[in-house]
């Protein structure tokens, strides 16, 4: 028998987490405690740490009088992440392309096909490619091997996946991990100044973002 270590509130926090993030509680949605309780078969309190937690992550916010809710990205909140995105994940990719192991290059080139795969095979399922996307681009952080790096990004890493699963909604997502060759080489071949112009090339701009917000 297999067992789960996790506490039922971080069980509960991760559920309510990939929901957020993969657009099943669309922006703005209201959370109803005793609801949410009674559909997880929770305490109260349990479920209210877990949004606690939830709120710390920037994914959900309690506003006086109105209760939780999630998170509304507005355009200067995705200019915001445009932004951050591209001055962490482009430093990133310089310093991955400079100091990356054979072995981060061997797992980057493992997610990176298992990405393409996944695009080619199921070209429709824009929560699991968004999800891939993502682990490439954490992956590169982590091949930085900087430790301030993996924690800045970790405490927008959240909100990241929120701004990929905006990003896809008007992309070919059959191109979107063949998208990332160019960065991948360039990080595997040591080409420092490649990667960095690449991982910035790669971001979606800002300005050609589509519908950018999902109306809850």
């Amino acid at each position: 028998m297999k067992i789960n270590k996790q506490s039922l509130e971080e069980q509960a926090t991760d559920y309510l987490r990939q929901k957020i993030v993969n657009g099943e509680m669309v922006q703005g949605e209201k959370i109803v405690e005793s609801t949410l309780a009674k559909e997880l078969e929770l305490s109260r309190s349990t479920v209210r740490m877990s949004l606690n937690s939830l709120a710390h992550e920037g994914l959900i916010v309690q506003k006086p009088y109105a209760g939780w809710q999630v998170i509304s990205l507005d355009d200067d909140d995705l200019w915001e992440l445009y932004h951050l995105r591209v001055a962490l994940e482009s430093q990133a990719a310089a310093m991955a392309a400079e100091k990356a192991s054979e072995q981060d290059k061997d797992a980057l080139r493992q997610l990176y096909q298992d990405y393409c795969r996944l695009c080619e095979n199921n070209p429709t399922d824009s929560h699991a490619i968004s999800e891939a996307d993502f682990n490439l681009h954490k992956k590169i952080v982590e091949a930085s091997h900087s430790k301030r790096m993996e924690k800045i990004y970790s405490q927008i890493a959240n909100q990241l996946q929120s701004y990929l699963s905006i990003t896809h909604e008007d992309y070919d997502l059959a191109q979107s991990g063949l998208s990332h060759a160019a960065m991948i080489e360039a990080i595997c071949s040591g080409d420092v100044e490649g990667a960095w112009q690449e991982a910035k090339a790669n971001i979606t701009p800002f300005t050609q973002m589509g519908s950018t917000l999902k109306q809850g």
